[in-house]
């Protein structure tokens, strides 16, 4: 039951990134419901009252105008410092160079001197939904790892839905990113 749950939703968190994210996006959540909740008794309660001649109401077209300024502004006080956390460069303790291939992926550890390729497999042996390789990046839990990426042929993309990473490879720019598992287990 529990791998077919994870194969329509999200992977459980397993960085801080990804929490705050999902904190952030329950906040959210909690919000939206709260102003549907207040504008469907608004409009049950209100609607047999109101006078349909009427064109003009300068409170009312400044309250709807006023109101949703201020929602956004208090969800972009909210999603902000998440923003910034997400972004930030962190000191790292590894450093892991990914190349992007055409159907592959190059994995360089750069403090130890070791590399590899990882394939796609086709044949599913852990249900994950042609996501999975035959050779896998291997993250050491609790240690921060700065990313360098970049593509040796066409634009790839490379992503750890559960790390809340996603990075687009280009040829001829490289990119960056930092990360931490806070669980151990497969990703």
């Amino acid at each position: 039951m529990m791998m077919k749950m994870i194969k329509y939703s999200y992977k459980f968190n397993e960085s801080s990134s990804m929490m705050n994210m999902n904190k952030l996006n329950d906040k959210m959540m909690l919000i939206m419901m709260m102003i549907m909740i207040l504008i469907m008794t608004v409009m049950m309660k209100k609607n047999m009252l109101m006078n349909k001649s009427m064109f003009e109401n300068q409170n009312m077209e400044m309250l709807w105008t006023l109101f949703p300024t201020l929602i956004i502004m208090f969800m972009s006080y909210l999603s902000i410092p998440v923003l910034y956390l997400n972004n930030e460069m962190k000191m790292t303790t590894m450093s892991i160079k990914v190349l992007g291939n055409q159907w592959f992926w190059n994995y360089n550890y750069m403090n130890f001197n070791m590399s590899f390729n990882s394939y796609l497999m086709y044949k599913k042996k852990f249900n994950f939904n042609l996501i999975e390789t035959d050779n896998k990046l291997v993250i050491p839990f609790n240690t921060q790892i700065m990313l360098i990426m970049t593509s040796m042929d066409v634009i790839h993309s490379w992503a750890m839905p559960s790390m809340n990473l996603k990075i687009d490879v280009i040829p001829g720019q490289i990119n960056s990113s930092s990360m931490s598992m806070n669980k151990v287990g497969l990703t």
